[in-house]
């Protein structure tokens, strides 16, 4: 008689998540798979769509799970602290978590790599930042984020502009006096004129994600010289925002690369692997194709 021979030897995949709402259309679960394969690494990704009042529940489950990490979208970057148990630098100054990584001893550590991807991907296209001044629209999870790697980096200036003054207030009060990088708050009343050459303007909500007709409310000026204009939105790649502000002749940086960087920083979390980067944009490129 044939040995029947069991099909799970074990050790069983990894298992890796994203939570959100809503999460259709976010592209990182395909992303990390072909990562994963290109990388041999026995990993599986599953993306889930969670209630809001079920957030502690969710997270309860997939650590019963055993979770080896994950991802946090909107609208629970901010929401998920009590649930974790350690943080990083970038986490705790930012206070928004996108990737949780299961540690050595058990624990759960929430890290903030969105603000490190962008800065990644900025510095690509700019090099040196320390003479620039930064307008940040926004005061949520990624615009935090964001903020925390700008003025760990030292740039000369962070200017916060969100319709919630007390919210960009909270954030300015956390970052104030972290390195010499001044920070500071803005109203946005009304349109937001951008007038000054060499700025560099980031669109940092969520306006104009799965919606290539819907902008913030920003005017550029005519003529203006070396402005950079930076969305994090990723789908479309080629937003509204960043349609405006080629119109007065400003460069433009899409959310694709901070989305790639922040994938490739939470895979190092995660495995100790260094993926490539290129094989996770190709990947991204094909996923808005399909």
């Amino acid at each position: 008689m044939d040995t029947l021979h069991a099909l799970m030897k074990g050790p069983l995949p990894s298992l890796f998540f994203c939570i959100g709402n809503p999460v259709v259309g976010n592209p990182t679960q395909y992303m990390m798979e072909e990562a994963f394969l290109d990388m041999n690494f026995p990993g599986q990704y599953i993306t889930c769509e969670v209630e809001p009042n079920q957030l502690q529940t969710a997270l309860e489950g997939l650590k019963a799970l055993k979770v080896a990490g994950g991802n946090v979208t909107a609208p629970f970057k901010q929401l998920v602290f009590p649930y974790l148990d350690s943080f990083t630098e970038s986490a705790r100054l930012s206070n928004a978590v996108n990737c949780i990584t299961l540690q050595a001893d058990g624990t759960y550590q929430g890290d903030n790599t969105d603000g490190k991807g962008f800065l990644q991907s900025l510095q690509e296209q700019v090099g040196n930042l320390s003479e620039r001044r930064v307008v940040l629209f926004g005061a949520g999870g990624a615009a935090s984020a964001i903020a925390v790697e700008l003025v760990l980096c030292e740039v000369q200036e962070v200017i916060l502009v969100n319709r919630t003054r007390e919210k960009a207030e909270a954030l300015v009060q956390r970052l104030r006096g972290v390195t010499k990088t001044t920070v500071s708050t803005q109203a946005w009343e009304g349109t937001y004129q951008i007038e000054e050459d060499g700025l560099v303007v980031v669109q940092a909500t969520s306006v104009g994600l799965f919606d290539e007709k819907r902008c913030i409310d920003v005017a550029f000026s005519q003529g203006l010289q070396d402005v950079i204009a930076c969305d994090v939105v990723f789908n479309p790649t080629d937003t509204a925002f960043l349609k405006r502000a080629r119109e007065v002749g400003a460069t433009t940086l899409d959310g694709l690369g901070m989305l790639v960087n922040q994938g490739v920083l939470g895979l190092q979390n995660w495995t100790g692997m260094v993926p490539d980067a290129l094989v996770m944009k190709t990947a991204l490129e094909k996923a808005f194709k399909l």
